[in-house]
């Protein structure tokens, strides 16, 4: 019984080292896609001329993962009775969808930062907004691979030993 509740230990750490690895990974595809996103979202607002939500529809149903959800989210606050600007459905998206998401507050906030110029400007300097936008997530994404590299396998092997730590103490 002292065997089995060792390893039972000792895999949970090693799991809860995994879990945290795989969350740095997930950081860096997210940001990945909202770069997609947003750069679909250029060639829309600069050649289509469509509205918002149709141009999040149409991207929504391209996009994969979470990122899919919170451009749906915010197409149905546009669509919705309350008259929403841009903006206010943007934000409203975000913090709906949140907790979906490996991002950190850096990431949130270059998100939010966007929102602001959302529908508040003509096509040319929605577009740059958004030409901004991307290269700050590709900045951010850079990063989150460097981290990730370097990173998860300490995640991981602290987990073991952090496991294998606990049951020495136990034992």
């Amino acid at each position: 019984m002292k065997v089995f509740g060792a390893l039972l230990i000792l895999f949970s750490g090693a799991a809860i080292g995994w879990i945290y690895g795989l969350n740095l990974r997930r950081r860096e595809k997210q940001l990945g896609e909202f770069i997609q996103f947003f750069q679909w979202l250029s060639t829309e607002v600069q050649y289509s001329a469509l509205p918002l939500p149709e141009a999040y529809a149409k991207i929504a149903g391209r996009l994969k993962g979470e990122t899919a959800g919170l451009v749906e989210c915010c197409r149905e606050f546009l669509e919705s009775a309350h008259g929403m600007t841009g903006d206010e459905a943007w934000q409203e998206s975000i913090n709906a969808k949140r907790e979906r998401f490996s991002l950190n507050e850096e990431d949130w906030s270059v998100l939010v930062d966007f929102g602001r110029t959302l529908g508040n400007t003509d096509r040319e300097h929605q577009v740059k907004a958004i030409t901004q936008t991307t290269n700050r997530l590709e900045l951010r994404q850079q990063e989150a691979k460097i981290n990730a590299d370097k990173n998860e396998r300490i995640y991981r092997y602290m987990g073991v030993a952090a496991g294998a730590i606990v049951v020495l103490f136990i034992y």
